[in-house]
C-alpha cells in the first residue's frame, strides 16, 4: 500500500484534485512497500538513538541528541573524513499565514522510524498551532551515488495555510580542509546554443566566495542545479536538486572563516504558495554525495546514480541509447506530404538509423495535433505501418503546452480556454507562427487534464514508440487569477508538479514508450526532469562545435547516454557541419539524433561515411554508454584549439579517446589519458589510422601520453584502446 505520508490528512477540496492528493507520487518519491517495512525506533526522549545510511560512495549519520534529531556526520565511504565542523541540526520552516496573519512554528519532535532495509530513515515533527505534520527523509539507495533527502509537510489544521520556503537541503557547517586548493565547479545548462548560453565554471573558494546558482526553466543559460566542491584531485562533495521549477543553490563562506562552508539548496528565497486544509506540500528532494578523487570521478558517481535509481525504466528490447532520425527540414518541412515521409522513412533504414521521428512538420497549426489533411488525406497510418513494418520504431514531435486557434473539434483553441493560457488573450490575437504560441499552465487542473487526454491520444492513434516534447511544458510566469499558484513566485512549481504527474501517468500507461525532453533544445536540464524521459536536448544548435561543448559541460552532471545531440549538416558552419565523420563524431559522443537538411545532396562517399559511423556506434560506441567513465582529458573546446575527450568502460575494459582538430593550423596534439591502470598492458588502434595499431602501457598512457597527428582542419579520429589480456 502507499505511505501514509503521501495521502492527505483530510479531503482535499473539488478544486484541488489529484496533483496534491499525489504530490509525493508526482515527484517519484512513492516507495511501495508494508507498514511493517518501518521500524519505530526513535523516541523524542530516548537518548543515544543513532541512524546510519550509506550509498557505496556515501555514508550519513544522524542521532538524537538531547532529545533533537540532528546529522552528525557526511563523509565519503572511502575517503573517511567528516564534512561536517559540528553537529548540524535541521532548518525547518519558521513561519506560515493563517488568515492574513503571521504564525511562528514551534516544531515538536515526535519520533523516527528506519525501514527494514535500512535505507530511507523518516524523522517525525509536529506543530499543535496551526496543526501541521511534517516529514523529514533521508533515503541511501544500494549502488554509486548519493545521499537523498526531501520533506513532506501535511496540513491538518482544517485551514489554507501559506508556506513560506523549506529547504530541501542546508549544509550550513562543511568544513573545508585548509590545505588542498578548494573549487566549486558548475555549469550552464546551454539551451539555444552552447556556444554563448553554455560553460563549466570554476571558483576558488576563499573568504569572498559567494555563488548563487538559480535554476530557471524558462532560461536558456540557466545553471544546471548542481555544484561541486573539489579538494585538490583528492576528495569531493556535490550537491543538486531533483526538481525542474525555480529554486537555487546558494553556497559561501564564512567571510571570517573561510574554512566554513555553508550550502542551501531547494525552492527560491521567495517561494510561498497555499496549503489547502487537508492537502501535502513537497520540499522537492536534494542530493548529496561524496567521492574520493578527482571532478571526473564525482561525476561518475552522479552518473551511475541517475542511470540506476532516477531514469525511468527503459523500454523492454529497444536499444539505449536508440538511433533517431529526424524528419524536419530535409523533404519541405511543413510542405512534405506523405510520400515524402515514407520515403525519408526509407532513407533512414538504410543508413541503419532505428527510430523515425517526423519532426515540427506534420501538424496543421498549433495544438491541432493532427496529420495535416490536405498534406496527409490518408492520416499517418500509412507512414505507421511503413515504418514498423521495416523494423523500424515510430516517434513524432509535439509541444502540447501549445495552443492556438484551430477551429477543430479535437484542437486545443485558446478561445474555447482563455482561462488556460499564461495570457490573457484578446479577440484579435494571432499566433506569431507555427510552433511558436503562448503556453498553458499545466498547473491548472482543466488545462492539465486536456493535455493528458491529447497525449493519450496521439501516442495511442499513431501506435508511437517514441515521443519528443518541445518548447516548455513548464511555465514561470502567468497572468490568470484562477490557477493554483496564488503569487507569482509558485508558478513553476505547480507547473512542475502537472508536468511530471503527465509524464508519470503516460508512462505507467505505455511502458514501452521511450520519452524525449526537448523542452526548446537543454532550456530544462535537471534531475527532475530526467526522473521523467530518458533523453535531454543538449543543446538547439545542431552543429559541430556547440553539441562537443554541450557535451563537455553537461557530462560533469549527466551521463551521456542521456544528452541527446542532433545534427544539422551544411546549415550553421560550412566546414565544420559537413556531411563528414567530423561532424558525426561530434554528436556519438552522446546520445545521437541525426537531423538531415538535404540528403538529396550527399554524394555516395558522404552516405557511406554515415552507415560506418552508424555501425561503430552500435558496435563499439553505445554498448560502453551504458556503463562509461567520461574523462575530460583537454580543455573545453572553443573551434580553434584541438579538442578531445577519453571515455572509458569498466565493465567492458575498453574506452574510446575522441579526438578533433578544428579551425587550428597546428598539426600534432599530445593527449594524456586518465582513468587507466598503470602497471597494465593496453592495445591501441584507430578508426582513420591516426594511430600505428600497438600495444602500450599505461602508466605511459596516462604520463606521456600520445602523440597524434591529423593533417587537416576540421578533421578528427577515434582511437580505441583495450585492456590487453
Amino acid at each position: 500500500m502507499r505511505l501514509k505520508w503521501s495521502e492527505p490528512v483530510a479531503p482535499i477540496p473539488s478544486m484541488m484534485s489529484r496533483a496534491l492528493i499525489r504530490v509525493a507520487v508526482i515527484c517519484a518519491l512513492s516507495c511501495v512497500c508494508s507498514t511493517s517495512g518501518f521500524a519505530g525506533i526513535g523516541h523524542p526522549t530516548a537518548a543515544g538513538n543513532s541512524w546510519r545510511l550509506a550509498t557505496a560512495d556515501t555514508e550519513v549519520v544522524l542521532a538524537v541528541v538531547d532529545g533533537w534529531p540532528v546529522l552528525q556526520t557526511l563523509r565519503s565511504t572511502s575517503a573517511r573524513r567528516n564534512w561536517l565542523a559540528s553537529p548540524l541540526r535541521e532548518s525547518l520552516m519558521k513561519t506560515v499565514i493563517v488568515d492574513g496573519s503571521p504564525k511562528d512554528l514551534a516544531w515538536k519532535f515526535t519520533g523516527a522510524e528506519l525501514d527494514a532495509r535500512g535505507e530511507e530513515l523518516r524523522i517525525h515533527y509536529r506543530n499543535d498551532a496551526p496543526q501541521l505534520d511534517l516529514d523529514s527523509v533521508w533515503r541511501a539507495r544500494p549502488g554509486r551515488g548519493p545521499v537523498e533527502h526531501w520533506l513532506i509537510l501535511n496540513n491538518a489544521s482544517g485551514r489554507t495555510v501559506t508556506v513560506s520556503r523549506q529547504g530541501s537541503m542546508d549544509l550550513t557547517n562543511l568544513l573545508i580542509p585548509p590545505q588542498g586548493g578548494a573549487q566549486a565547479w558548475w555549469i550552464n545548462r546551454g539551451g539555444s546554443n552552447a556556444s554563448t548560453e553554455g560553460g563549466t565554471f570554476t571558483a576558488a573558494i576563499d573568504a569572498d566566495f559567494d555563488q548563487v546558482l538559480i535554476n530557471d526553466p524558462s532560461q536558456m543559460s540557466s545553471p544546471v542545479p548542481w555544484m561541486a566542491i573539489q579538494i585538490g584531485e583528492a576528495e569531493g562533495l556535490y550537491v543538486g536538486w531533483e526538481f525542474s521549477g525555480v529554486g537555487a543553490i546558494h553556497a559561501r563562506t564564512d567571510s571570517t572563516d573561510p574554512s566554513h562552508l555553508e550550502l542551501q539548496v531547494g525552492l527560491a528565497p521567495e517561494f510561498k504558495t497555499d496549503v489547502p486544509a487537508g492537502a501535502a506540500f513537497l520540499a522537492p528532494a536534494a542530493i548529496v554525495g561524496c567521492y574520493k578523487g578527482d571532478i571526473d570521478d564525482g561525476s561518475y558517481s552522479l552518473h551511475r546514480f541517475i542511470l540506476d535509481k532516477l531514469l525511468p525504466a527503459l523500454p523492454e528490447g529497444q536499444p539505449y541509447p536508440t538511433l533517431a532520425y529526424n524528419l524536419y527540414l530535409d523533404v519541405g518541412g511543413d510542405k512534405a506530404q506523405e510520400s515524402d515521409v515514407i520515403n525519408s522513412a526509407a532513407f533512414c533504414k538504410s543508413l541503419g538509423f532505428e527510430t523515425f521521428v517526423p519532426d515540427a512538420m506534420w501538424f496543421p497549426r498549433d495544438g491541432d495535433w493532427r496529420w495535416d489533411p490536405a498534406r496527409f488525406p490518408r492520416g499517418g497510418t500509412p507512414i505507421e505501418q511503413y515504418t514498423h513494418e521495416n523494423g523500424m520504431k515510430l516517434g513524432l514531435w509535439m509541444a502540447w503546452t501549445h495552443g492556438g486557434d484551430s477551429l477543430y473539434p479535437w484542437a486545443l483553441n485558446i478561445f474555447r480556454h482563455p482561462d488556460w493560457s499564461i495570457d490573457n488573450v484578446g479577440p484579435g490575437w494571432k499566433p506569431e507562427s507555427i510552433n511558436w504560441s503562448t503556453l498553458i499552465d499545466l498547473g491548472h487542473d482543466p488545462a492539465r487534464d486536456w493535455a493528458e487526454r491529447e497525449v493519450e491520444r496521439v501516442v495511442t492513434d499513431n501506435h508511437l514508440d517514441y515521443l519528443k516534447h518541445d518548447y516548455s511544458p513548464i511555465v514561470t510566469r502567468c497572468s490568470q487569477t484562477n490557477h493554483r499558484h496564488h503569487y507569482g513566485v509558485d508558478v513553476s512549481y505547480w507547473s512542475t508538479l502537472g508536468y511530471y504527474h503527465i509524464m508519470e501517468d503516460l508512462k505507467a500507461r505505455h511502458p514501452q514508450l521511450a520519452l524525449e525532453g526537448c523542452a526548446a533544445g537543454g532550456r530544462i536540464k535537471d534531475f527532475g526532469y530526467i526522473k521523467h524521459v530518458h533523453y535531454i536536448a543538449t543543446t538547439d544548435t545542431l552543429s559541430a562545435l556547440p553539441d562537443r561543448q554541450s557535451i563537455y559541460d553537461s557530462t560533469f552532471a549527466f551521463p551521456p547516454a542521456v544528452l541527446m545531440a542532433y545534427t544539422y549538416e551544411n546549415y550553421y558552419n560550412k566546414d565544420g557541419d559537413r556531411p563528414r565523420p567530423f561532424f558525426w563524431r561530434s554528436a556519438m559522443m552522446s546520445a545521437w539524433q541525426i537531423d538531415p537538411t538535404h540528403t538529396a545532396s550527399w554524394s555516395p562517399e558522404e552516405i557511406a561515411g554515415v552507415q560506418r559511423s552508424v555501425e561503430v556506434y552500435k558496435s563499439w560506441v553505445r554498448p560502453m554508454l551504458a556503463d562509461v567513465e567520461v574523462h575530460h582529458i583537454l580543455p573545453r573546446p572553443d573551434g580553434l584549439h584541438w579538442d578531445g575527450m577519453f571515455y572509458w568502460s569498466p565493465g567492458l575494459k575498453r574506452g574510446t579517446l575522441y579526438i578533433f582538430r578544428p579551425n587550428n593550423d597546428q598539426t600534432t596534439q599530445r593527449v594524456r589519458l586518465k582513468g587507466l591502470e598503470p602497471g597494465a598492458r593496453y592495445h591501441l588502434h584507430s578508426e582513420d589510422g591516426t594511430l600505428a595499431e600497438g600495444t602500450r602501457d599505461g602508466k605511459e598512457l596516462m604520463s606521456g601520453g600520445l602523440l597524434l597527428k591529423l593533417p587537416e582542419k576540421f578533421s578528427s579520429d577515434l582511437i580505441y584502446v583495450e585492456l590487453s589480456k
